[in-house]
């Protein structure tokens, strides 16, 4: 009887720590995805112009840096001056100073020319702090519909289901233990 017990508790714990997983990982996506929507922490690489160094499908974190101390060989993110809504990720390879402002020639590792263009000073966003390979594709799927309701919207439910679920069991080893006979143990002759 009293192994019964210990089972049951067991995987009750078993199964609350579970659910708190599950709400766990379905709320730090959530507020992943939030993040990335308000603050944009992480830029989603989507050429291979700086392979092998950083790859279609990464993602990486943009550190603010100062434009006019930018040195050759650093990558730098900017606006990509034929679509100004993208960014672009390419290292320095030359520097100008025209009328005391700098403009840099840059170019993709992966390419074999430099880029067609020169950024003033002013159209740099940032440098790259950190690349986080492959996790840009992670971050465009949560942020379908699909990847929405995969990674966010059936985790919380099945941990509502599985809690709810446990609930009702417990209350019925509860009534089951209530109608159970329970054991006369006759007086012993003194």
């Amino acid at each position: 009887m009293k192994k019964t017990t210990y089972l049951w508790r067991f995987l009750g714990s078993l199964t609350r720590f579970i659910a708190i997983v599950l709400v766990a990982f379905a709320m730090s996506l959530a507020l992943l995805l939030i993040a990335q929507r308000i603050f944009a922490p992480f830029h989603v690489v989507v050429s291979n112009s700086m392979s092998p160094k950083i790859k279609t499908g990464d993602a990486v974190v943009v550190k603010d840096i100062d434009p006019a101390n930018v040195q050759l060989g650093q990558i730098v993110i900017f606006h990509d001056p034929e679509d100004r809504s993208n960014y672009v990720i390419h290292r320095v390879v030359g520097i100008e100073d025209i009328a005391g402002v700098k403009f840099y020639s840059t170019k993709g590792d992966n390419n074999p020319v430099p880029d067609n263009w020169k950024i003033s000073m002013g159209e740099v966003v940032g440098g790259v702090s950190v690349t986080l390979p492959g996790f840009g594709q992670f971050l465009d799927f949560i942020s379908t519909a699909k990847g929405y309701v995969s990674c966010i919207v059936i985790p919380a439910i099945a941990s509502l289901l599985i809690v709810t679920l446990l609930g009702f069991i417990e209350k019925l080893v509860a009534l089951s233990k209530r109608n159970e006979p329970s054991l006369q143990v006759p007086p012993t002759a003194t």
